[in-house]
């Protein structure tokens, strides 16, 4: 696979006719009392990663890139936006993240009040537009607590492709998760070394992407450790895995890291190591 940088755009990348569809994911942590994520377990029946165990995200939709967001939200401008994940529209993933959670776990991120969250399964129906609840609400939604970390582009074949910025937030306080029964079927928190212990023993099953990043992740002890570090960021590391569904993700200090048998992903991470 060619050497591909973080910020190849997406009409540079290779294709077999499938369209890569814009995307955001976002990964929630909390302290209960220990560093925790919140993880979905996707419907068995659902065509893409059915089963699987993965974080809140799903495509960005045409409401995401409204012009209106630049009234409606504060804490990062479109301009911020577009010169950090170095695209148009970029602050569409932002809105896109905070939509996705909604719908699919029932929290707002970027609103102390949660009330939006009583509109979710109207919000997913597309009966109503969250720029529409938002600009009813009167309060504009904060988005400088959401940190872009990593950037994954779905491999051939694949019957969906995706190009899917990771974001990472605190869990907004006084709020519990609930999946929405459509596309995900458990919503849990979790720590990152008990979700990839799961994997390891066959209980959990995870693409690439998630594993990545509960790897980085396993290795920070509080949520302010790690949104410090994603707020201070670091250069792109591109990933290589053996297998995408049954060996772990191979950071670049990692040793076997450029072994035989071992091939990159269009996977990058900026997530800082907190051991280096």
């Amino acid at each position: 696979m060619a050497d591909y940088d973080a910020w190849v755009p997406v009409g540079d990348l290779p294709t077999d006719g499938v369209d890569i569809r814009p995307a955001a994911t976002v990964v929630l942590v909390d302290d209960r009392p220990d560093l925790q994520v919140l993880v979905l377990k996707r419907r068995d029946a659902s065509v893409f990663v059915g089963g699987h165990t993965v974080f809140p995200g799903g495509a960005v939709d045409p409401d995401d890139r409204d012009p209106a967001w630049s009234s409606l939200s504060t804490g990062v401008t479109s301009e911020e936006a577009d010169a950090a994940l170095r695209v148009s529209d970029g602050r569409s993933f932002w809105i896109a993240t905070v939509r996705e959670t909604i719908e699919e776990v029932g929290l707002v991120v970027g609103m102390h009040n949660q009330d939006l969250a009583g509109h979710r399964h109207a919000l997913d129906r597309g009966e109503v537009r969250l720029s529409e609840l938002v600009a009813t609400s009167g309060r504009p939604i904060d988005l400088s607590g959401l940190y872009a970390i990593s950037r994954w582009v779905t491999p051939m074949p694949s019957p969906r492709r995706y190009d899917t910025y990771f974001f990472i937030a605190r869990a907004p306080r006084g709020s519990e998760p609930s999946a929405d029964g459509i596309e995900a079927v458990e919503a849990r928190w979790t720590t990152p070394a008990g979700a990839l212990e799961g994997w390891r023993e066959g209980e959990l099953t995870m693409i690439s992407p998630t594993l990545a990043t509960l790897q980085r992740l396993a290795h920070y002890q509080s949520a302010d450790q790690v949104l410090d570090a994603a707020a201070r960021g670091a250069s792109p590391e591109r990933v290589r895995v053996i297998d995408e569904h049954a060996t772990p993700a191979l950071f670049p200090d990692d040793p076997g890291y450029r072994d035989p048998g071992t091939r990159p992903v269009l996977g990058w991470t900026w997530l800082p190591d907190p051991r280096r």
